[in-house]
């Protein structure tokens, strides 16, 4: 008979393959029925990924809100309504009215450095659009009418010339000249006189 090691650790390795299994599931029940804590077999790193542990509203503001976005110097981007005195607002008829605290003021005390006195009126809206109002017109004026009067003195020329040309009575030569986009375009429509007159 011819001895095989394989034939004969087969049924070994069978065996401990199935103690192998019983233990591990023998151990698993009874660490279901004892729950293991996190800290005892995972490492400081592996428990940080998954939570700090502490206060996960520890990010926000204490009224809950998100703080505010810095830059990468980590300056604070100023916001005006930080800056605005708070409003004095009054409910009334159904709708939120906001009353001045500041009682309403001339124009001398808004500008004392600006003469008030002797001045010409200028209407508010005029003011908005330019300072100089009749500077203003005069240019609206001269951008207008200069050139249209260039435009007219062109076509008047054109028209006659155009009408004229049909008035031709005799004509030793026609040329008709054609513009195309990138070129011109000739055409003879009477023939020149070949003779030698005038080299005469």
């Amino acid at each position: 008979q011819v001895f095989s090691p394989c034939i004969s650790l087969a049924p070994r390795a069978a065996m401990i393959a199935r103690g192998l299994l019983q233990t591990s599931c023998r151990l698993a029940s009874q660490r279901a029925l004892q729950p293991v804590p996190l800290r005892s077999f995972a490492p400081l790193a592996a428990r940080r990924a998954f939570g700090s542990g502490g206060d996960p509203r520890a990010h926000l503001n204490p009224d809950g809100t998100r703080p505010e976005a810095e830059d990468a110097e980590d300056y604070h981007d100023p916001d005006p309504i930080d800056h605005m005195p708070k409003l004095n607002l009054v409910k009334e008829r159904g709708q939120t009215w906001v009353v001045s605290g500041d009682p309403p003021k001339t124009a001398g005390e808004l500008w004392p450095e600006i003469q008030q006195s002797n001045m010409p009126y200028w209407h508010r809206s005029r003011l908005l659009i330019w300072g100089n109002y009749k500077l203003l017109m005069k240019a609206e004026y001269l951008f207008f009418y200069i050139p249209t009067v260039l435009i007219l003195g062109l076509c008047i020329p054109m028209f006659t010339t155009i009408y004229a040309l049909e008035e031709i009575v005799a004509s030793t030569m026609t040329v008709k000249v054609t513009g195309r986009q990138w070129y011109w375009v000739y055409e003879v429509e009477s023939p020149t006189d070949d003779g030698d007159e005038d080299d005469e």
